[in-house]
This record gives C-alpha cells, structure tokens and sequence, in this order.
C-alpha cells in the first residue's frame, strides 16, 4: 500500500512538473490572448474585436502620437460590447490614468448578439470565454488563464514554441506581440487568398450573418464604454475597413450602423470611418487588414488623432 501512495505521489510530482514547465514556455506564441492576461495595467487602449486585433498596431501610433498604447481587443466572440468587456477594460485600465488615449474600434458586429433575444446579457456569448471566465487578468504566468481555456492542451504551450524550429518552420501561423497586437503569417499569392477569402465571405455569410442581430443593449454597453473612459483621457471611435464584399454583409446586419455611431460622437471626442477605402487595403481574409495595410490604416488613424488634438 505503501508502496501504491509513493507511485501516485511520484506521478502527481511528475505531472506539475511538467505542468509547471510547459506553463515557463508561454508567450506569444500560446494562443491569441494569453499576453494580455499577463501584462499589468495600461493608461491607454486600443479596443475592438479582432479587425482591431490584427489590424492596429501599437507601434505606429507610438511613433505617431509619443504614447504607448496597448492592444486589448480580441473577437467578435470574445470582445463584443457588453457589461464583460466593459468590466475587463476596468480592471485593466491603471486607476490614476488622467491622460489616456482610447481607440474604440467599432464595427456591426461588435454591437450585435447571436441569442434569440439579442439583450439578453444572461446568455451573452463571451459569458464563458477567457475576458467571463478569467477574473485576475493582470497576472504573469496567469494560471487561472491557462487551466480555464487551453483545455488541459498544455502541452501545446510547448509544441507551439519549440517545435516550429525543431521542424524548420520560421515562424508560427500567429504570434502575439507584447503589445498585443496580434500578427498572422498567412500565404498571401493570389491563389490562396483568393480561396480564403471567398471561404471567409461564403462563411460570413451563410453561417454567421443568420445568427447575429442588433443588440441595444451593446449599444448602451458602448455608450457606457465610452463615458467610463472618458474619465481618464480621450475617446476616439474607428471604423477600419474591410473588404467590400464583408462590407455589404456589415450592411446587412446593421444597414444605419455610421448613424448609430454619429450619435455617439457627443460623447466622445471623434468619430472616423475609413470604409470608404475598402478597395485600396488587402486584406488576409476579407475581414481583417493585411500586416502591411494595418500599418498604413494605424498611421493614417494616428496622424488624424494628432490633428484632432491641434484644433
């Protein structure tokens, strides 16, 4: 018997060791959000679903505007509007922040639900993702994080980190940044992002676009979005553009969406929408800017915020 407790001892040990080493290889290489559970509070964001993501980069708009933004948007699943985003934004915001610069990416679906009552908060869908189910997200290594939401896959931590050198590859199908702008290495000749985007658009279309419809509700969790971060610095709303086939789909779902966003403009301190240039940007997928297209959109978005603040 003795004998039997020392073999299970001994496979415990064994299991947080290994537990313990994997978690000692997380970084931006792990998934597409665990940095930003692990960073400490920021005095400025750039906030959204994952047009924003991938799309803004934090460099830019530092070289630009002499800040240091970070970037704490996510997906259209995780990082709607809504009273879990908003209370993510809180804690993530440093508390004396008197001077911040707030981008508020915003777009049809980022204001939308996918459940029969579309303001029903009880059955949000983000409710059970990482920004509902992880309460400390300013903690590094953040264990709640990784327990809750890579699935007892850790081993991927590992595999994701190592493996793309032991195997030759370069580079991972998506990196974190520190920052948290979220960088894909995708093939970009024209066969294969003529093929993904269709699929994307196909996708979008058949599957997504049914599910989704306005949610006031969202609406007013961006007002309040808004109003809190007001508190702290300046609010600036952006419409990134997007493909003009995804457009006509965005329309679709919200067809007064840019009214719906003037309104707000009382509350913040600008709104800008670069939709118009849908067709001069590439795009990976249909729905999210090209790294190269994402740093020309974040100079051009960062050049207008620095004239905004010379009126």
């Amino acid at each position: 018997m003795k004998k039997f407790i020392l073999k299970i001892l001994f496979f415990v040990c064994l299991l947080l060791f290994a537990f313990f080493l994997c978690i000692s290889f997380a970084d931006g290489t792990t998934d597409a959000s665990y940095l930003k559970f692990t960073n400490p509070k920021q005095d400025s964001f750039i906030l959204g679903t994952s047009r924003a993501a991938q799309g803004l980069q934090p460099k830019v708009f530092d070289s630009i505007l002499n800040t240091s933004l970070y970037n704490f948007a996510f997906t259209i699943e995780q990082s709607p509007y809504g009273p879990t985003y908003l209370h993510s934004i809180q804690k993530k915001l440093a508390p004396n922040t008197k001077n911040g610069i707030f981008i508020l990416s915003v777009d049809p679906w980022s204001i939308a639900s996918k459940t029969k009552n579309p303001n029903d908060s009880i059955h949000f869908r983000e409710l059970t993702l990482c920004l509902g189910n992880t309460q400390n997200i300013n903690q590094n290594p953040n264990y709640e994080y990784l327990l809750k939401n890579l699935q007892g896959q850790f081993y991927t931590i590992f595999t994701n980190k190592v493996f793309y050198k032991v195997l030759g590859k370069d580079k991972p199908k998506a990196f974190l940044h520190e920052d948290g702008w979220l960088e894909l290495f995708v093939p970009m000749d024209s066969v294969e992002l003529n093929k993904r985007v269709t699929h994307h658009i196909e996708n979008y279309k058949n599957n997504i676009l049914p599910q989704f419809q306005f949610s006031n509700l969202r609406l007013n969790y961006l007002k309040e979005t808004i109003q809190f971060l007001k508190k702290h610095g300046k609010v600036y709303l952006v419409r990134v553009p997007v493909h003009p086939k995804m457009m006509e789909l965005d329309q679709k779902l919200i067809p007064d969406f840019n009214a719906k966003m003037n309104s707000l403009v009382p509350l913040a301190d600008a709104y800008l929408d670069l939709t118009p240039i849908n067709a001069n940007c590439t795009f990976i997928d249909g729905n999210h800017l090209y790294k190269t297209s994402g740093g020309k959109i974040s100079k051009s978005i960062a050049e207008w915020i620095k004239l905004q603040n010379t009126h």
